[in-house]
């Protein structure tokens, strides 16, 4: 009798730890399925924010475009939609909002005219190419063109450190735009005017009141140089949104133009996720004290 209750007992504690485990378990999936439940959810709203960083900037250009359309620089509203930290419900939210026209285009090397291919001359010469190298850059532009990264360059030839000194002077935009002067940064103002303390006082005169002018280039005797220009067509929004442990960052090429009507028209005309946003996305800005 007292064997029979011993196997009974053992029998009992079996079941219950049999019963104990699938309890665990059946707990553990539910918490996972909680977790990847929570994750969606978070990036699901990450996502949202970082499409409504996109729409802020669309909305920013166009008013920009009816308002002001014949400058673009960084004293104007639209520049002030760049944020860091920006706290949300849940998470913070980063935007960087930049001209994209500050470097030379590529593409606008299709076109085949002379103050493109000269310009690029110029750029390639100050980055270090030798005149077949140049001559090969051109090719591959208007054979395989248009481009909508640099990548391509890679593979014409050029010695890695050269290219590394050319991708921080050259871009690939949709269309032929031109080089915004309140955008170039010093260095291609170095390629365009030569000077380099003529090329300081711009610097400077652009740093304090936030532009440069056709006086300002009169001021110090210069004449405008061609393929430059004190607007812009072209822009970058980056957006980073995080909820939670989930972040999500995504970046727009945004392009303005004008309607068969002739009225200002805004578009996103690119956009990348994640690690796939190209290099040429603008960095975020400092945090604000």
């Amino acid at each position: 009798m007292n064997d029979d209750r011993g196997m009974i007992l053992i029998n009992v504690l079996m079941f219950v730890a049999i019963a104990s485990g699938l309890v665990m378990l059946m707990i553990d999936r539910e918490e996972l399925a909680l977790t990847r439940a929570l994750r969606v959810r978070e990036a699901a709203r990450a996502a949202a924010v970082v499409r409504g960083g996109e729409v802020s900037a669309l909305v920013a250009l166009r008013r920009d475009a009816a308002v002001a359309p014949e400058v673009d620089n960084v004293a104007e509203p639209w520049a002030a939609l760049s944020e860091r930290g920006a706290p949300i419900t849940g998470g913070t939210f980063d935007l960087a909002i930049a001209d994209a026209e500050g470097r030379f285009n590529v593409n606008a090397l299709r076109s085949g005219t002379a103050v493109a291919t000269i310009l690029f001359e110029q750029v390639g010469a100050a980055a270090g190419l030798d005149r077949d190298a140049v001559v090969r850059a051109i090719e591959l532009v208007r054979l395989h063109g248009p481009f909508t990264d640099l990548r391509p360059l890679r593979v014409a030839g050029l010695d890695p450190a050269v290219l590394a000194r050319l991708e921080r002077m050259v871009t690939a935009l949709p269309g032929e735009t031109g080089i915004n002067l309140n955008a170039a940064t010093p260095e291609v103002l170095s390629i365009l005017f030569r000077d380099p303390v003529v090329v300081q006082r711009l610097v400077e005169v652009r740093a304090r009141q936030g532009f440069l002018s056709a006086k300002d280039l009169d001021d110090q005797q210069l004449a405008q140089p061609p393929g430059t220009s004190f607007r812009s067509n072209t822009f970058w929004v980056r957006t980073r949104a995080q909820i939670g442990d989930t972040v999500q960052q995504g970046a727009t090429l945004i392009q303005r133009s004008l309607d068969d009507e002739g009225r200002p028209r805004v578009a996103a005309v690119e956009r990348w996720w994640g690690a796939a946003i190209p290099p040429d996305a603008p960095a975020f800005p400092v945090a604000r004290q």
